[in-house]
């Protein structure tokens, strides 16, 4: 493999992984100011639960239309910091251009979307660039390093975030909110200028993934055959994550209906929403200090258990403190998976096509989620949460064990 030169590979390296982490977590931080206060704005102006439907309906239809071509812009790139700073300017302009119609009070929803959905595509350049950037500055086998700790900060950023918007709206006014997500792009665009880039970099050749990826700009699906056709054991991972997206998407259905239907007590919502976050961030931490003994592959096979394992727990439990550990697990093995798919990703897919086929995969995943968000809520309705739980638990944790049993998850995956 052709090796890519970094400028200051020590100190520098170092240098730019506070940077790149510092600037997730900023980040992530800002962003989700912004992603409550949508919410409650669209809430609190149109009175009407569709309204949010339609909202989210729109940032989500974008997010799966643009990936490969937002990856294919990224991909043709030679300097994605100055890539990464434009992002966040324009990012921020449009925060502060929701920050407007609020402030002014101009109650279109129309236009409240279009500058929602403006800001969000702005947005989906972030991962992206940060992506292959690792892939620039970073030797191969720090990879999986790097992701654990930019989840880690995320995840930490967003459970900051969330309790300090939950305490900050019962006494400012809503539009303030945006504010901070603006001031969050500044924070990081002047970090990023910090942000030491490789002097060259070649585009390198990585083992089994086969030449140039080829498919139609808008075709994310063509991108993903490809890299399944020219690297057979990715397939069961994507399959396992395309079932896991659909069995967990309804997350807030689930911690409803157990809250009020089970325990009697819908205060608990929140409660075991806290939990499934604090496991999330419990199992990054985790990778982040095992991923050396531990490989690629015991990951993903110790999360395809876990999840439906910790699901049936979580589910099947009649005492809250059981269930609130099952979800501690549930949100502790959804690391194990993202991160050994992102790091398997960006070790197998050319430099030169990173970008487009990793967006083109997680868009792939991202897309089933509306199954599970119209056809759960009707299954409960049918069965019952804990019946539904008992009958998805077991279905999902058979099909984990039949995959391990047939050797599935393959060692090649390190």
């Amino acid at each position: 493999m052709p090796a890519i030169i970094i400028g200051n590979k020590g100190g520098g390296a170092v240098n730019n992984k506070n940077i790149i982490l510092f600037g997730q977590f900023i980040n992530e931080f800002g962003s989700g100011f912004s992603r409550i206060a949508l919410i409650i704005l669209t809430t609190d102006w149109f009175r009407n639960p569709i309204y949010v439907g339609i909202l989210t309906f729109s940032i989500f239809v974008p997010e799966i239309l643009l990936a490969a071509p937002i990856g294919y812009f990224v991909d043709q790139k030679s300097h994605l910091k100055w890539l990464l700073i434009q992002s966040c300017v324009a990012a921020a302009a449009s925060v502060i251009a929701i920050f407007l119609c609020v402030y002014i009070n101009l109650k279109s929803f129309v236009l409240l979307v279009i500058c929602a959905v403006v800001y969000d595509v702005f947005s989906e350049f972030f991962d992206p660039i940060v992506v292959k950037l690792t892939v620039q500055l970073f030797e191969k086998d720090e990879y999986n390093k790097i992701n654990a700790a930019i989840s880690t900060a995320r995840t930490s950023a967003g459970l900051f975030s969330g309790v300090l918007v939950t305490g900050l709206t019962s006494f400012m006014p809503i539009e303030y909110l945006f504010l901070f997500d603006f001031l969050s792009y500044v924070v990081v665009g002047l970090i990023l200028l910090r942000l030491s880039e490789p002097k060259t970099a070649t585009r390198p050749f990585m083992g089994n993934a086969g030449g140039e990826y080829k498919s139609n700009l808008w075709n994310s699906f063509g991108f993903v055959k490809q890299l399944l056709h020219d690297f057979p054991p990715l397939t069961p991972v994507l399959v396992t994550a395309l079932l896991f997206n659909v069995l967990l998407a309804p997350n807030s259905v689930y911690f409803s209906q157990m809250s009020g239907e089970v325990f009697q007590n819908v205060k608990l919502m929140g409660v075991m929403d806290s939990f499934f976050s604090v496991g999330f961030l419990m199992g990054s931490i985790i990778y982040r200090l095992s991923y050396e003994r531990v490989r690629i592959h015991t990951f993903l096979q110790i999360a395809i258990v876990q999840v439906p394992a910790s699901f049936l727990l979580f589910g099947e439990s009649q005492n809250i403190v059981a269930t609130l550990v099952g979800l501690l697990l549930l949100g502790a093995a959804l690391p194990f998976f993202n991160i050994s798919s992102k790091t398997v990703l960006q070790r197998v897919i050319p430099e030169s096509r990173l970008a487009t086929v990793s967006n083109s995969y997680f868009s792939l995943i991202n897309l089933t989620q509306p199954i599970g968000l119209l056809g759960i809520p009707m299954l409960i309705n049918l069965l019952g949460i804990r019946m539904f739980s008992l009958v998805a638990g077991i279905s999902y944790l058979g099909l984990a064990l039949i995959i391990l049993a047939m050797r599935k998850i393959s060692p090649a995956l390190d």
